[in-house]
């Protein structure tokens, strides 16, 4: 959906922005650890897809979904979340979640959610997820297990995106796409907020550290009208449970640009996507390790928790094949793999 988001804005500028391919049980079954790239395909265009990559033999199978359903995932792939042996795909601009099962890859439902463009997902326990609906400024709970409809339009703040689960609760960013500076808490019991949480402008990507606390990326406010009233970015620390803001890393326009995408080590250290590449940041002492850890622009990271190798998703140009790299914890670049268009998200198969 990220590129959704630059068209829009694109355009407000102008105005005024699968057969399975390995059976169960052979040398290459999918109980093999390995690693699920989702791809978001381009806008309208119905080609997202789903890979799966083998590290250990370099084996990468382009299209998982495809090749066991014989019909496409859809229309911008957004997010993924691995549940037991399920995984949760939300597909923005088809309106919907796919389920299928991490064993063949074979669908085993579908949540319509007509008109709502989801966006992302998070899971609570087997009888409590949530989705975001990035235009309507809303929330929806389901059950992972029915794949019911729970409560609809749980009202946050402005364009809500990414979500996480500390505490008891769900902690909703809301970005309003630099109109909003806010994170939404849900207490699941009641499916409401309880909370708002005042950050920097346009919060987009959150998850938790290893001590138990909220990591916010603030991506701050990008004026396309060209009147130069951006506002910086930051990394902001919150304590879930007393819902304060316990500390930031502020990050300099001058220095970074605006922010991108956050993931965490359960190591003690996370990383950020800037303008130039990728920084390393202490977790526990909220202060940057390296601003210039990675010097490769990216669209999307995750971190390997098992080897502490870190993933790099390149969009190139949006239109084709994309790229991902595979560094050591060190930095040094150990893998590259063509894959399919725009890779946003990546999920660990244990």
């Amino acid at each position: 959906m990220k590129q959704t988001t630059i068209a829009i804005l694109m355009l407000i500028t102008l105005i005024g922005c699968s057969k399975d391919p390995i059976a169960p049980g052979t040398e290459n079954s999918f109980s093999t650890k390995g690693v699920y790239i989702l791809n978001e395909g381009g806008f309208t265009k119905s080609n997202s897809s789903l890979s799966f990559f083998l590290p250990d033999s370099h084996k990468l199978y382009p299209d998982v979904f495809l090749a066991k359903n014989l019909r496409p995932l859809g229309d911008v792939a957004n997010d993924m979340v691995l549940v037991g042996n399920k995984a949760f795909i939300v597909l923005n601009n088809s309106d919907k979640i796919e389920i299928i099962s991490t064993d063949n890859h074979a669908s085993l439902g579908t949540i319509n959610l007509p008109g709502d463009n989801p966006n992302k997902l998070a899971i609570v326990n087997s009888s409590k997820g949530y989705i975001t609906n990035l235009y309507k400024g809303t929330v929806t709970a389901f059950n992972p297990t029915t794949y019911g409809i729970l409560k609809q339009n749980i009202a946050v703040g402005l364009n809500p995106q990414s979500m996480a689960v500390a505490n008891g609760k769900v902690f909703v960013c809301n970005s309003g796409y630099g109109g909003d500076s806010t994170v939404s808490v849900i207490d699941p019991a009641v499916d409401s907020v309880i909370a708002t949480i005042t950050v920097a402008k346009s919060p987009t990507d959150i998850a938790v550290d290893s001590d138990g606390d909220i990591v916010v990326v603030c991506n701050g406010f990008t004026d396309y009208s060209g009147a130069g009233k951006d506002t910086p970015g930051n990394i902001t620390f919150i304590d879930p449970s007393t819902l304060t803001v316990k500390a930031t890393i502020e990050l300099s326009l001058q220095q970074y640009g605006h922010p991108g995408e956050l993931a965490l080590s359960d190591k003690g250290y996370g990383f950020t996507i800037v303008e130039y590449g990728v920084i390393k940041f202490n977790t526990k002492t909220h202060s940057i390790i390296s601003p210039n850890f990675i010097l490769r622009s990216a669209y999307s990271i995750a971190v390997d928790n098992f080897n502490e190798r870190i993933y790099l998703g390149d969009a190139k140009d949006f239109k084709t094949q994309g790229m991902v790299f595979i560094h050591e914890k060190d930095a040094a670049t150990v893998d590259s793999i063509s894959v399919g268009i725009i890779p946003g998200t990546f999920v660990f198969k244990r």
